[in-house]
């Protein structure tokens, strides 16, 4: 009878640790895919450089031809960048998803020992962490934010003191 009570502890134990394998693996594959879209973006900055050195170089005495030709040559490189970049932006959203994952599934295994102290287990997750923090910066970096402009509390004390003193 105790073996059926172990058999479905055994079977959760191998899912999850088959769970956190596939994160992992995820996680591998995403990171190469980031190497290769960074690769891609360095080639395509190259290729719209060398297109626009042409584009520099036209003369009075290029033909119009040379011009169109010149032009083409930017516009397909531009648009060879935008595609790099893209991708590169999506393979950097998804490595973060999955070191997002591989933490939570750290953080779900750490408390589930009850018998941890809070620094033994922030230390077991400290190593976790680090790429999760190393993917969100590196997504950081390319991703532009504008912050949201905050009205200053101050302001709207300074604009009420007003209000009231023309009343």
């Amino acid at each position: 009878m105790s073996t059926l009570r172990v058999l479905p502890a055994a079977l959760a134990l191998s899912l999850g640790l088959v769970a956190c394998q596939s994160a992992a693996q995820k996680a591998d594959t995403d990171e190469v895919k980031v190497g290769q879209g960074v690769e891609a973006v360095c080639a395509a900055q190259a290729d719209v450089d060398d297109a626009v050195v042409r584009v520099n170089a036209l003369t009075p005495q290029s033909s119009v031809a040379d011009a169109q030709e010149a032009g083409d040559k930017l516009k397909v490189a531009l648009s060879a960048l935008n595609k790099a970049e893209d991708q590169l932006e999506r393979a950097e959203v998804k490595e973060y998803r999955d070191q997002v994952e591989i933490f939570r599934s750290a953080v779900d295994e750490v408390s589930r020992n009850k018998d941890l102290t809070l620094a033994e287990a922030a230390e077991q997750l400290k190593d976790k962490a680090a790429p999760l923090i190393a993917a969100r910066e590196q997504l950081a970096s390319t991703t532009v934010c504008i912050d949201a402009v905050d009205a200053d509390p101050a302001d709207d004390s300074d604009a009420n003191s007003e209000d009231q003193t023309k009343s």
